[in-house]
């Protein structure tokens, strides 16, 4: 197995552990103690930072360092609160992403929309800033909604809501952001086409 496919290979494994995280802990934790489930996420978080390092995305290792620094942190205080706040600390760093790429020379979503269209024109520009905002939004609410899941909610109701529903309201986001683009970007059209 040549190295590209084992390290697409593991990338693969490392994502689809992320999506099911909330899942295997539900389950996890009627087996094991929450310290060696945290322990094993932590391994998981520095193989993720691993992989970073080796691909050279050094601010993204450097971000999956400071989420495994905070959980060793809260780990010493409780290995079960730890567990229970990973979500929010995953989308706390993801808002925290994109905010600062607002202060850069292409929000993320306009980088994101030049891999597929290099040239965008100034509408569409204005649009992505626009859309990296909203996604803000997005992880600053579903951070909130997965710390009060972790502090007050049952285990049942944290899983329920961190491996199911936030996946769907990220799924909605970003199906219906496509027609709500193309209905704007057609207005937008009608009114350059009526000024011209």
């Amino acid at each position: 197995m040549s190295w590209s496919v084992l390290k697409r290979v593991a990338t693969f494994a490392l994502a689809c552990l992320g999506v099911a995280y909330p899942v295997l802990v539900y389950f996890g934790l009627t087996t094991f103690s929450p310290r060696i489930i945290l322990t094993g996420l932590m391994i998981v978080v520095l193989l993720r930072a691993t992989m970073f390092a080796v691909t050279k995305r050094y601010v993204a290792t450097g971000l999956v360092v400071m989420v495994a620094i905070i959980l060793a942190i809260a780990g010493i205080a409780s290995e079960l609160v730890a567990i229970r706040f990973y979500p929010v600390i995953v989308s706390l760093t993801m808002g925290t992403v994109f905010t600062i790429t607002l202060f850069s020379k292409a929000p993320m979503i306009e980088r994101l929309a030049r891999i597929k269209m290099p040239d965008l024109d100034d509408y569409a520009i204005t649009y992505t800033r626009t859309l990296t905002k909203v996604w803000i939004g997005f992880f600053i609410a579903n951070a909130m909604i997965s710390g009060w899941t972790a502090y007050y909610a049952s285990m049942a109701i944290w899983t329920l809501y961190n491996g199911l529903v936030s996946y769907i309201l990220m799924g909605v986001l970003f199906i219906g952001e496509w027609p709500v683009r193309r209905i704007l970007r057609a207005r937008h059209d009608r009114k350059i086409k009526g000024n011209a």
